[in-house]
């Protein structure tokens, strides 16, 4: 048996987006692979049909679909070379009886979402860009004044909205989403949301009547929270009504359209911003909104992996019955909502990842049996074989349950042991701490862990206070550093304790987000580590205020202290306070463009360390951002593999 190569990802295939026909004679999927010479992703439509995977698509760019009828499918994706400057967008159809993609519509901005109505006219989601809202009409003057804009202001920017940015991307220079009918005939959009207003989801009905988005203010954003509104567009008249509206105290994050009643996902903030939501009806008839079922936990796969690439469906309403996926303790599964009573449908340990039901009929997209992803049916078939060649003949460590007791509650966690594993013998461990921290790690194959057991390393992993899966166990606000530090503590003690064969002096820690933060909380509190690898990590709470991009209250909601009403709580909860108190030599690896935890999060608690005389070293990566270990240029991905492998190897006892 062979180990787990540190490239063995670039050999996986990444299944996404599952999506049955109409009808459920077939399904349409989207995998992705590694293009090892060019150094990049390919994804490529597959249809799934008698058993059977084509491969439908050769551009290697098609990430997203929909199907137009039972034998079409409609995919955007910019096949044409443009012009500098063209910001153009173009979606193509393909048959499923043969033949080439041809372009069906031409956009004159980009359409990240194209609705059809029954007569051939599209409702269409597409960006606005301030200063030029007009140039939906296709104006080739008006794009040549923006173009012209663009390259005259390429040195600056002004900032009027927040956030100004998002992970990887660049500023948003005030750009936003709005909705446009669009007229086949004619050619041309035509906008039906109101200027400075920020179109977020958007569902037409089942008879294609009815038109159901949410919208958010744009500028300025003085809140947070309690912003957001449901609105319904009559696809005749064009007449636009609103049917539920956010608070302070009642947050509106999503909807499902029912036949007979809107399914509205709203929260009362109980937990701050990592409140999940509940379940509402809205009456159509009456319009009255009422709590139709409890849930507080997440509704979609929060189980950490780093072999996924791309997304897909989590929700779906199949007349008034609600299917979608959930987080519960350490695993993923699907669930359904009918008559106000939530049950499961298909659990099993690992994740649904995306999932698609048509009649009696279900396929998944999963994580199961420390496999990479495969496509499921509703019972938990295994369908495809795309990646079982590559896993082959390769040591996959099973995870085995490691708990601790702690006051009044239990830290769930794993344990994976190294190749050829010897209980005679001594082997060094390495500590892995997740992200989040409302994520949780799971029984799913995780190549870097998978790597490092190959290579004769224990690893150990936990999900401590702030985790998903357990309700209000992930309420963390005001408490990181304290007990979920005291929790992965407990739990490293309790593996060593069950495990002789782990060597106590040649222990190693790592995380990233989250995971990050915690290793630079550790390394301050504690020299028991060997050396550390802190990844894309926040470490001074007052610089991490405001700047990042998941919002600007993130700091204050988490710490429940701010710099004007509690300096020393925030300060308290900074991993630099106790960069003074750390001998650990610890490696950083950072990213550029993760405007997630920016990268002068890294440098401050880097350059704490160097000042204080302790073995430190950071990698930065160009053109890489908050996602770097699991969507990352590939051979940046193998780059941070290998610096955090070395780092550990260069510390061994």
């Amino acid at each position: 048996m062979k180990p787990v190569a540190v490239d063995e990802f670039m050999g996986l295939k990444f299944l996404s987006g599952i999506a049955f026909s109409p009808a459920g004679t077939g399904a349409c999927l989207v995998v992705s692979e590694i293009n090892k010479k060019k150094d990049e992703y390919r994804s490529f439509l597959t249809l799934y049909r008698d058993r059977k995977f084509i491969r439908l698509t050769s551009f290697g760019k098609e990430r997203s679909f929909q199907y137009l009828d039972e034998d079409t499918i409609l995919f955007p994706g910019n096949r044409e070379k443009g012009e500098e400057g063209d910001i153009s967008s173009r979606w193509y159809t393909i048959s499923l009886k043969g033949g080439e993609a041809q372009e069906a519509f031409r956009f004159p901005i980009p359409v990240s979402k194209v609705m059809p109505l029954e007569n051939g006219d599209l409702m269409v989601l597409g960006t606005t860009f301030p200063g030029f809202e007009d140039l939906y009409k296709g104006d080739p003057k008006l794009l040549a004044a923006y173009q012209k804009h663009v390259k005259e202001n390429k040195d600056y920017e002004i900032i009027e909205q927040v956030p100004w940015w998002w992970n990887g991307s660049t500023y948003t220079r005030g750009a936003y989403t709005s909705l446009f009918r669009y007229d086949r005939k004619k050619k041309s959009l035509t906008r039906l949301s109101a200027l400075c207003e920020n179109v977020g989801q958007a569902e037409l009905s089942k008879d294609k009547k009815s038109l159901f988005f949410t919208v958010y203010p744009v500028k300025p954003l003085l809140k947070m929270r309690g912003t957001g509104e449901i609105r319904c567009l009559d696809a005749e008249t064009g007449k636009t009504r609103t049917l539920a509206a956010s608070s302070e105290d009642f947050e509106i994050n999503g909807f499902a359209v029912g036949e007979s009643f809107l399914l509205v996902l709203a929260a009362e903030p109980r937990f701050g911003l990592n409140t999940d939501s509940d379940f509402y009806r809205l009456d159509y008839k009456t319009g009255e909104l009422s709590l139709y079922a409890k849930h507080g936990e997440s509704i979609h796969s929060s189980v950490g992996s780093d072999v996924r690439y791309g997304g897909g469906r989590g929700l779906k309403m199949v007349g008034d019955v609600c299917y979608f996926i959930s987080t519960r303790f350490d695993s993923a599964g699907l669930y359904k909502l009918e008559n106000g009573e939530i049950s499961p449908v298909f659990t099993r340990p690992g994740s649904v990842d995306s999932f698609d039901i048509c009649g009696d009929k279900i396929l998944m997209i999963g994580l199961f049996g420390m496999k990479a992803l495969e496509l499921y049916d509703g019972t938990g078939r295994q369908l495809s074989r795309f990646n079982e060649a590559a896993l082959k003949g390769k040591y996959v460590a099973q995870p085995e349950i490691c708990n601790v007791q702690r006051d009044g509650y239990e830290v769930h966690g794993f344990v994976l042991k190294p190749m050829d594993y010897d209980p005679a013998k001594k082997y060094p461990v390495i500590l892995d701490v997740h992200g989040g921290p409302k994520t949780v790690y799971g029984p799913v194959f995780y190549h870097e862990m998978q790597y490092w057991a190959g290579k004769g390393y224990f690893v150990i992993f936990c999900n401590p206070t702030g985790s998903d899966g357990r309700g209000a166990f992930m309420d963390i606000r005001g408490k990181y550093g304290t007990v979920d530090y005291e929790d992965i503590m407990a739990f490293t003690d309790a593996a060593l304790d069950a495990y002789p064969a782990m060597d106590r002096t040649n222990v190693f820690e790592t995380g990233g987000s989250y995971g990050g933060f915690m290793t630079n909380w550790i390394i301050g509190h504690t020299d028991r580590f060997k050396a550390a690898a802190s990844q894309r990590s926040i470490s001074n709470w007052f610089s991490m205020l405001g700047v990042s991009d998941i919002g600007v209250g993130f700091t204050e909601d988490q710490n429940l202290s701010s710099p004007w009403d509690d300096p020393e709580k925030l300060w308290f909860h900074s991993p630099m306070k106790y960069a003074d108190r750390v001998k650990t030599p610890t490696l950083f690896i950072h990213s550029f463009e993760d405007y997630r935890c920016p990268i002068d999060q890294g440098y401050q608690m880097f350059t704490s360390l160097i000042a204080h005389g302790v073995e430190a070293k950071m990698v930065c990566f160009r053109g890489e951002n908050h996602e770097l270990s699991r969507s990352g240029k590939p051979s940046h991905r193998l780059k941070r593999l290998n610096e955090i492998t070395e780092w550990f190897e260069k510390h061994k006892g």
